[in-house]
C-alpha cells in the first residue's frame, strides 16, 4: 500500500478539493429545492438588474382581468412553489392505500448513510484492484504513471459494479413481486376472474379506482411489469458474468505476479551460486539449497493462491452485500417513493395537515411581500412617467390583487379544466356503450344457432341438424315459413314462393 500513500500526500489538495466539491454536489442535490427557492428571492430582491426591478418597468401590459403582467409572474413563480405544498388529507390516505396496494408498506428507500459504507466499500475495491493492476495497465511507462493508471481503472470498475450489483438486486426484489401477482391470480379459484390486465386509470391520485379489484391486480396496477407479467433477469445475468469474470481475472492476475516472483528469486539465486572453490565440493550444498529454495517456493506457491482464493470470495461476498443492499431498500411501485415522501415524515394525518399548511402560509407570505415590493416599485414609475387614467386607477387598487387572489383565480381556471375534461370523458365513453350493444348483439346473433325444425342448439360448425337434418341457420336471420331458405339482412319477402320473412 506504500504506493497509495504516496499518492495521496502527492495530491492531497486534489483529493480534498475533489471531497468537498462532492460534498458540495450532494448538498445541492439533497436540498435542490430549497436552493432554488432562495436563490428565486434574492434574485428578484437584487438591486437594478433583479426581476423586481426589471419587471417595475412594465406599466402598460395587462390581462383581460386587469393584472399587470409583471404580477403575474412574480405571483407564477411562487404559485409553483406554493402549489407543491397544495396537500390536503386526501392525499396522505391515498398515499398511505397506494404503499398498501403495492405491497410495499413498510419500505424505505436507499437511506443516506449506505452511501457512505459504499463508497468505504467502493475504495477498498479499487484499492485491491490497483494493486493487482499495477504494471500491467501501461506497459513501458513509469511505475508512479502505472499505479496512477492502475487506480483509476480500478475506480471505473468499482463504480461499475455498484452500479450493476445494486440494479441487480433492484431487479430481484422487483420480479419477487411479479412472481406474487401470479401466484395470487392462481390461487384465486374464482371461474370469473379477471385476467392479469393493467388499469391505466389507476394512479397515486386515483389510487382508488380499483378498490373493487381482486388483490393480484391492484399490486400490477402499481408495480413496473412487461407485458407477459413475467420476471425478467437481464441485468442480474449480466452482474453475474462481471462479478464472475472479475473475480476469475484478478485471481489469475494476482497468481501470474506471485509466479513472476518465484522466478525470479530463482534467476537471482542462479546468477549468485559462484564459489571459488571446485565444484565436486560445493555440490551437494548446491543440491541442497536447490531443496530448500524448491520448498520454500511451494509453500509459497501454495500460501499465496490460498490467499487468492479468500481475497476472490470476500470480493464475491462485497458484490452479493450490494445486491443484498439493493434487494432491501428502495420501491418497485411506479408511484411509491412519491408516496412514501408524502405520508412516511408524519406520525398522523393531522400532523400532514399541520405541516403542508403552515409551509404554504410560509410562501404565500413570502410571495405577498414581493408582490407588494413590485407593487410600490411600479406605483412609483407610474408617478415619475405618468400613465393614462385607467392604469393609474388600477395600480392605486392594488389591494385587490394579492397572491392569494392569484391562487384563487389559478384554482378556479384548473376546476373549469377538469370539468370540461370530464365532460369530454363523459361524451366518449357514452358514444363508445351506444356502439358496444350492437357489436355485441351482432356477435351473438352469429355464435347463437339454432335448428328451425326442432329448435336443438347446434355448434357453429354444423351445417344440418344432427337429429332431423334439417339445414342449419342463425337466430335473428330472415327466414322463410314455408321452404326455410335463409335470406341476408333486411330482405321482407321469399324469393320462391312469395311469403313474409320471419326472424328465427
Amino acid at each position: 500500500m506504500e504506493w497509495a500513500k504516496e499518492f495521496l500526500e502527492a495530491y492531497r489538495y486534489l483529493v480534498y478539493s475533489a471531497l468537498l466539491l462532492l460534498l458540495s454536489v450532494f448538498i445541492i442535490i439533497r436540498w435542490w429545492e430549497n436552493v432554488k427557492f432562495w436563490w428565486m428571492c434574492t434574485w428578484m430582491k437584487f438591486p437594478a438588474i433583479g426581476k423586481i426591478a426589471t419587471l417595475s418597468k412594465d406599466i402598460e401590459t395587462m390581462d383581460d382581468k386587469n393584472w399587470f403582467y409583471s404580477e403575474s409572474i412574480v405571483c407564477g413563480d411562487f404559485y409553483s412553489y406554493y402549489n407543491k405544498y397544495n396537500k390536503d388529507a386526501t392525499l396522505y390516505e391515498n398515499s398511505k392505500s397506494y404503499l398498501s396496494k403495492s405491497d410495499e408498506l413498510g419500505r424505505k428507500p436507499f437511506p443516506f448513510y449506505m452511501w457512505f459504507v459504499i463508497g468505504i466499500l467502493v475504495v477498498l475495491e479499487a484499492l485491491g484492484f490497483g494493486y493487482v493492476l499495477a504494471g500491467w495497465t501501461i506497459p513501458g511507462a513509469s511505475e508512479s504513471l502505472q499505479q496512477q493508471g492502475a487506480l483509476g481503472i480500478a475506480l471505473i470498475i468499482s463504480i461499475i459494479l455498484v452500479g450493476f450489483t445494486h440494479w441487480s438486486g433492484h431487479e430481484i426484489y422487483q420480479n419477487s413481486l411479479v412472481k406474487k401477482v401470479r401466484i395470487w391470480f392462481i390461487n384465486n379459484r374464482n371461474d370469473e376472474k379477471p385476467n392479469l390486465e393493467r388499469d391505466s386509470s389507476v394512479s397515486l391520485e386515483h389510487d382508488h379506482n380499483d378498490d373493487t379489484k381482486p388483490n393480484y391486480l391492484q399490486l400490477l396496477n402499481r408495480i413496473k411489469a412487461n407485458a407477459t407479467v413475467t420476471p425478467s433477469w437481464i441485468i442480474t445475468i449480466i452482474t453475474a458474468i462481471l462479478i464472475f469474470s472479475i473475480a476469475t481475472g484478478a485471481t489469475y492476475v494476482r497468481g501470474q505476479v506471485l509466479e513472476k516472483q518465484l522466478t525470479a528469486e530463482v534467476s537471482n539465486k542462479q546468477t549468485n551460486i559462484f564459489s571459488p572453490l571446485p565444484s565436486e565440493l560445493t555440490k551437494n550444498q548446491q543440491s541442497a539449497d536447490d531443496k530448500a529454495l524448491k520448498d520454500s517456493q511451494d509453500s509459497d506457491r501454495k500460501g499465496g493462491w490460498a490467499t487468492f482464493i479468500v481475497l476472490a470470495v470476500i470480493f464475491i461476498f462485497i458484490q452479493l452485500l450490494g445486491i443484498m443492499f439493493g434487494h432491501r431498500f428502495g420501491f418497485a411501485g411506479r408511484e411509491s417513493e412519491d408516496a412514501y415522501k408524502n405520508c412516511s415524515l408524519f406520525a398522523s394525518k393531522q400532523e400532514f395537515i399541520n405541516h403542508y399548511k403552515n409551509e404554504k402560509e410560509k410562501i404565500a407570505k413570502i410571495a405577498q411581500q414581493k408582490l407588494q415590493e413590485l407593487q410600490q416599485s411600479m406605483a412609483q414609475k407610474s408617478v415619475a412617467t405618468g400613465t393614462s387614467a385607467k392604469q393609474s386607477e388600477i395600480i392605486k387598487k392594488r389591494e385587490n390583487r394579492t397572491f392569494l387572489t392569484y391562487v384563487q383565480m389559478k384554482n378556479e381556471e384548473s376546476l373549469q379544466y377538469d370539468i370540461a375534461d370530464n365532460a369530454s370523458m363523459k361524451k366518449r365513453s357514452e358514444m363508445m356503450a351506444e356502439k358496444t350493444p350492437e357489436v355485441h348483439s351482432s356477435k351473438a346473433k352469429e355464435l347463437h344457432i339454432t335448428c328451425s325444425n326442432c329448435a336443438t342448439t347446434l355448434n357453429e360448425t354444423e351445417k344440418f341438424c344432427p337429429n332431423c337434418g334439417t339445414p342449419s341457420k342463425k337466430i335473428g336471420e330472415p327466414t322463410c315459413p314455408e321452404c326455410g331458405k335463409i335470406y341476408a339482412e333486411g330482405t321482407k319477402f321469399c324469393a320462391e314462393d312469395g311469403k313474409s320473412l320471419e326472424l328465427r
